[in-house]
């Protein structure tokens, strides 16, 4: 009976296999590396198209902090020409004021009353003077309330001044510029400050 060495084809054929094998995970490998790179390379296009794009924003963000910047300087300049503007109207207003207050005051003071000190701060007008019977001083008084150029008259004090032989009486009274005559704002702006001696008399 004749036998056969088969083992010579085995060897072979299991070698064959192992390379087989061999080349098939090196493809693999070679896959992965190549995917690998790929991917590697997409992330990085990525990340270049986004710094890209950051860049872009951070340059838009630059304008737009510089618009910003102006228009705040565009609202302070706006707001500072406002305020001349308010502060020019009130010096016209009060050009006329001062005039007013003393024309409107020598209208009304009655005969017999004497002004000796009268001072003016801010929107309010105190007056000091003499006055030689009371009734007069009511009708001052009462002749302050109807004006419109005055409010809020107030009688301060009044008191016999023994220094006159006549029944004089001493007073002191305040009286408020109406905001037509002249605004808050000026009345209360501290340039606007004055006190005034005055002796103003009507003979009877």
């Amino acid at each position: 009976m004749a036998h056969i060495n088969l083992l010579p084809w085995r060897e072979e054929r299991r070698q064959a296999q192992k390379k087989h094998y061999i080349g098939l995970l090196s493809a693999i490998a070679l896959l992965g590396v190549l995917l690998t790179w790929l991917s590697s390379m997409a992330v990085e296009q990525l990340l270049q198209q986004q710094q890209t794009r950051n860049q872009f924003l951070q340059s838009q963000i630059a304008v737009l902090d510089a618009k910003i910047a102006q228009i705040k300087i565009l609202k302070t300049d706006k707001r500072a020409l406002e305020q001349k503007m308010r502060l020019v109207e009130q010096l016209q207003i009060s050009r006329h004021a001062t005039p007013t207050i003393f024309d409107q005051l020598a209208q009304l003071v009655p005969a017999g009353m004497t002004f000796n000190k009268m001072s003016r701060t801010g929107n309010i007008i105190e007056i000091e003077g003499h006055s030689d019977s009371n009734n007069r001083l009511a009708t001052f008084m009462r002749q302050l309330h109807q004006s419109p150029v005055f409010l809020q008259e107030e009688l301060a004090s009044i008191k016999a001044d023994v220094s006159s032989a006549t029944a004089n009486s001493q007073f002191r009274l305040t009286v408020m510029v109406a905001p037509e005559v002249a605004p808050m704002a000026q009345l209360n702006d501290p340039q606007h400050v004055r006190q005034t001696d005055i002796a103003t008399r009507r003979q009877p």
